[in-house]
């Protein structure tokens, strides 16, 4: 058995808050949150404090995503707008504590759409990704959905899609991860060991697209098909077929958001892991309008 280095003293003082959100779709741009969820803790003492708010979208909730994580019109009627909610979840985080969510790219552009139509902005606090942190320590595994990790690691064995009990699993996978964390002893070396985004790191409209991934854009205006040959951390180059539908960056990194026809679901997927890109042909039976 390898031993493992002991926390520092920098990572026993942090306070860590995971979160998730639930939405009425996949694009932040066009879609909106209906419930924030977040579970203040730190890495020696567990849990510390929680927040939970269901949001009123001001729109029908679609039959599909009430499927998913059975948040009801009926549910949110009386529930308050984003802006106070924001606000509270603001309050709640503080400006010192850490965040993480799963899949943090999809959180941070939802957050940082709905901010954008209030007006607000969250604080320069850094925010981890699950799925980067056991991508890089736990390399190799089948998957790393947020469900397939919390069983594997023995979290818990179901999950809800719901803002509160999966941010909690986010927290539990941080917790048990913790033993593998490089050992930091300041916010700069947190930067420089793993993958931190900001809420302001959030662009959904980038000025400029480089060259590089201009394939990708000419895919998204024409509405042709995409075969890509895609890089993963944690599996060899694959060849997909994708509808691009958007493009976005966080921080220094481009994404498109895409229907995968192999999966037949959207999917992110980082730009510059794409290996090589070719225009296929027209839509496929992923476009809905």
């Amino acid at each position: 058995m390898v031993d493992t280095p002991p926390l520092t003293d920098y990572l026993k003082s942090l306070t860590l808050v995971a979160f998730d959100t639930e939405t009425t779709g996949l694009w932040a741009p066009s879609n909106r949150i209906v419930e924030l969820g977040g579970v203040k803790f730190n890495l020696i003492d567990g849990e510390l404090e929680s927040f939970q708010s269901l949001v009123n979208p001001a729109r029908e909730m679609p039959p599909e995503v009430i499927r998913v994580h059975g948040i009801t019109d009926e549910m949110v009627a009386e529930a308050p707008m984003i802006g106070p909610v924001l606000e509270q979840f603001i309050r709640f985080c503080g400006t010192d504590s850490i965040l993480v969510a799963h899949n943090a790219p999809f959180d941070i552009a939802f957050v940082g759409c709905e901010l954008d139509r209030v007006g607000r902005k969250f604080g320069e606090n850094l925010i981890l990704d699950t799925v980067e942190i056991y991508r890089t320590l736990f390399p190799g595994l089948v998957s790393y959905s947020l469900l397939s990790l919390s069983k594997q690691f023995e979290i818990a064995i179901a999950q809800t899609h719901r803002a509160l009990d999966d941010a909690r699993l986010v927290a539990g996978l941080v917790r048990h991860a913790a033993a593998k964390f490089p050992p930091v002893t300041d916010n700069d070396e947190l930067q420089r060991a793993m993958t931190c985004y900001q809420m302001d790191d959030w662009h959904s409209t980038p000025e400029l697209i480089p060259d590089e991934f201009k394939i990708v854009h000419e895919a998204q205006q024409s509405g042709s098909r995409l075969q890509i040959v895609y890089s993963s951390p944690d599996k060899p180059d694959h060849s997909r077929i994708v509808q691009v539908k958007n493009i976005f960056q966080l921080n220094t990194k481009f994404y498109m958001n895409a229907y995968c026809e192999r999966v037949q679901a959207e999917r992110t997927f980082r730009l510059d892991r794409i290996r090589s890109a070719e225009l296929v042909g027209n839509k496929g039976p992923g476009e809905n309008g």
